[in-house]
């Protein structure tokens, strides 16, 4: 029986439980940019790499260096973004109230020469989360994963070490009380 009842859709959160042992999802939030008949596709929100924006992409000023998140195992070759750019951003896909996903990469990148401020309001990950159809639901039914239909408005403010443990806090019911799973049960 999974843990909480809310179905997964675009713009909701899936918090990895806190026992998951998985290199890649161990104490991850994911934001789910698609999810539909074909699947579901999303980005780890916690995961910041050490390595910069101008390391991944020639070209890229030196000056330009926002933080890199993993954003899942799938096509780790590829860099992708999301954003509060809305509509300003040529080909960006709508996600949920002021998030995009993608778009006109060069429009986003201008934006981060004109002002540093402007790091506020993308997010760039290496890779991707993706689950093949039904393969998310089943991993649900066994409770690897909750479902936060409550998208925080700073999404991009929070860091990213606090945000497993606050956007569980910020639940109700008895999932709030998973935000004070210790690291290592087996320490305790």
């Amino acid at each position: 029986m999974p843990l909480n009842a809310i179905k997964p859709q675009k713009g909701h959160l899936l918090i990895s439980e806190p026992t998951l042992n998985d290199s890649y999802f161990n104490r991850a939030v994911v934001l789910i940019t698609e999810h539909n008949a074909d699947g579901t596709v999303g980005f780890i929100l916690n995961k910041p790499l050490e390595i910069s924006l101008n390391e991944l992409l020639k070209g890229v000023d030196d000056t330009v260096n926002p933080t890199v998140f993993f954003g899942g195992p799938v096509k780790k070759d590829n860099l992708f973004f999301i954003h509060d750019f809305g509509k300003e951003i040529e080909g960006s896909l709508f996600v949920h109230k002021n998030l995009y996903w993608g778009g006109n990469f060069e429009m986003v990148y201008d934006k981060l020469l004109e002002n540093k401020e402007n790091y506020n309001h993308v997010r760039f990950f290496v890779g991707y989360s993706g689950w093949e159809p039904n393969q998310l639901e089943e991993e649900l039914n066994q409770n690897t994963w909750v479902v936060s239909d409550n998208l925080d408005e700073r999404i991009f403010e929070i860091k990213p070490s606090k945000l497993w443990k606050d956007t569980l806090l910020n639940m109700d019911s008895d999932l709030a009380l998973l935000g004070f799973f210790p690291d290592n049960p087996q320490l305790n």
